[in-house]
């Protein structure tokens, strides 16, 4: 199987934002460490990314090399739930005989016995299967991220992407616990992001390219570009998707939820300055 089969999106919609008109007051440095770290991660340590030097020139290397690299070192939700590596049955299950529920309670020896599944939560936001598959990601990631970086400061930032991944991860698992198929990508994480832009700008106006019969560059606002986005995930409910929908949905509904949080804090906060009592000026 073509590791790239097996890859997560950021969607697959007709819409693209390009750019917003929020705009900010600092370098979002998280987010383009975040950026930068995915770009290394592809072109520097994954197979898929990594031209390797031939007497022919520069060539890529085999499908088989980067779906080990994929199955040795990102997210399985059969692993998650069973708590260790696929097993080599259920590795040829799966990529030879393309059954991608074949998670069993047989045992049997380890495809990858070094593999921390827990660890692979992690490793599996900074994974891409193909360059149009990063480029979308990290796109949507700094269209959004920035704003909310900027916002919310780099820490809570950085926290909000990383459970929002972990988050999008375990959505993933909830709807398929039996799938042996790795799910690769920052897209749960992003949705996360996604989702607290929505909270905090939702009238905020996004140049967005429409593909709908023509090709057409107009600014929407964040609320229907976002509710639009949310709503197609669910369109691709199906199996033969390739497409880690309930990863979307969980991580955008996460962050929602934290975006909530936030205003009410702010909110609260404001109510507090507008109630305290005025200063006493000086005789």
């Amino acid at each position: 199987m073509d590791v790239a089969a097996v890859h997560s999106r950021i969607g697959r919609g007709a819409v693209i934002p390009m750019a917003d008109e929020n705009p900010i007051q600092r370098v979002p440095w998280v987010t383009l460490l975040l950026i930068g770290a995915c770009v290394v991660v592809y072109f520097a340590v994954q197979p898929t990314g990594t031209p390797k030097l031939d007497w022919t020139g520069i060539v890529e290397r085999t499908d088989q090399e980067d779906l080990r690299f994929v199955v040795e070192n990102a997210a399985v939700p059969c692993e998650l739930v069973q708590l260790r590596p696929l097993t080599r049955t259920e590795y040829v299950e799966t990529f030879r005989d393309g059954n991608g529920n074949a998670c069993s309670d047989d045992g049997g020896p380890a495809k990858s016995p070094g593999k921390v599944v827990l660890l692979a939560v992690l490793v599996t936001m900074f994974l891409h299967g193909s360059i149009v598959h990063l480029f979308g990601n990290m796109l949507f990631l700094w269209v959004f991220g920035n704003n909310v970086e900027a916002r919310r400061g780099w820490w809570r930032y950085l926290l909000l992407y990383l459970l929002g991944g972990i988050v999008a991860t375990a959505a993933h698992v909830a709807a398929d616990p039996s799938s042996t198929v790795p799910i690769v990508g920052a897209s749960g994480a992003i949705a996360a992001v996604m989702g607290a832009y929505l909270v905090s700008w939702p009238k905020a106006r996004i140049k967005t390219i429409i593909f709908f019969g023509p090709l057409l560059l107009r600014k929407v606002e964040a609320i229907w570009l976002l509710l639009v986005w949310f709503a197609s995930q669910f369109l691709l409910v199906s199996g033969d998707s390739n497409v880690a929908w309930a990863a979307h949905v969980g991580g955008f509904a996460f962050g929602a939820l934290v975006g909530v949080w936030w205003r009410f804090r702010d909110d609260r906060a404001d109510r507090a300055v507008v109630g305290a009592p005025a200063p006493v000026g000086g005789a």
